[in-house]
């Protein structure tokens, strides 16, 4: 089997199709579920920490269920999940499956670096407690999202957009990215090859990422360069500008490009942006967990929006 193909089949097993789907939530009502998800987490971290604190006397103090420290991941990661559900309902014909799914894949990730704590010698019940603040937040986020900006309109989000054919069939000319197959939908080939060697780059500066977390010392005092572990930190650093310069590239070649490439291009540059935000923010130690943070969204908001344009050529028809 064709990578082309494992890849379509891939597609068609998480739902995704690409098709411009019209029949959108309301963008009042998204922004009305995101605020509300944002402020029951925030309150089921605060009895997650209290009911910690008087279940288990030795977690008073620890620094991780600290207001200041989950309230900023958390407000980050409701506001990734609040715009990310309009762009699950525009590319997948199951969008309640897909995010759920995705959901869970996002909470699995977040524990990872809860598991990362602990081997690291933190207390197993106060890790256990930064795990369940992952999970309760995933678990409203998702409810709040699906059944308050719910997909307007009858069939759209959960049944395939019309096709070529339908429009057809009712006397319509097909859309012109119906017509042009794989490369016409997503732009062109400069745009696909753009939008890979993109993806590609914001996985190797994730790694990188990863691999300086686990070298330099979080703890470290504020300044532009760690004692410890310079290289992998240069390398991670200087990634970031040809990865900048990229990301603004593609936002002006997918300009001529289908709806998907131009917003796979603008949710792109702003999860470089984030990465990069936080590369600044972490250089002072009062505000490195925040920059870690938005280091560690920012690549796969990043990715999400460079894989949109592969996403769209692999679910289009042959010419």
């Amino acid at each position: 089997m064709s990578s082309a193909s494992l890849l379509q089949h891939a597609l068609r097993t998480a739902r995704v199709d690409g098709r411009d789907r019209r029949a959108q939530p309301a963008l009042g009502a998204v922004v009305a579920a995101t605020v509300l998800a944002i402020a029951g987490s925030l309150a089921a971290d605060a009895l997650l920490v209290a009911l910690a604190t008087r279940a288990f006397p030795s977690t008073r103090g620890y620094g991780h269920f600290h207001l200041g420290d989950y309230a900023t991941l958390t407000v980050i990661g409701v506001l990734v999940a609040g715009v990310s559900w309009p762009v699950v309902v525009r590319v997948s014909w199951a969008p309640r499956w897909l995010y759920l799914r995705l959901a869970v894949l996002v909470t699995v990730v977040l524990w990872l670096p809860d598991l990362w704590l602990l081997a690291r010698g933190q207390p197993l019940d106060a890790v256990g407690v930064l795990m369940a603040m992952h999970l309760a937040i995933a678990v409203l986020t998702y409810n709040l999202m699906v059944r308050l900006a719910p997909v307007r309109g009858p069939g759209p989000g959960e049944g395939p957009a019309e096709g070529p054919g339908d429009a057809a069939a009712l006397g319509r000319p097909p859309a012109p990215e119906a017509t042009g197959g794989a490369a016409a939908r997503a732009g062109g080939p400069v745009v696909l090859r753009l939008a890979i060697s993109l993806a590609a780059l914001v996985g190797v500066e994730f790694l990188l990422g990863i691999g300086t977390l686990v070298v330099v010392p979080l703890g470290r005092p504020t300044g532009w360069l760690p004692a410890e572990g310079r290289a992998i930190y240069l390398a991670h650093a200087v990634l970031g500008l040809p990865l900048a310069l990229g990301a603004a590239a593609f936002v002006v070649a997918a300009q001529a490009s289908s709806r998907l490439s131009r917003v796979g291009g603008w949710v792109g540059l702003v999860g470089v942006a984030m990465a990069g935000a936080g590369g600044l923010v972490a250089v002072a130690h009062p505000l490195r967990l925040l920059g870690v943070g938005l280091m560690f969204v920012g690549p796969m908001v990043a990715a999400f929006g460079y894989l949109t344009p592969l996403f769209e050529a692999a679910s289009a028809p042959p010419t």
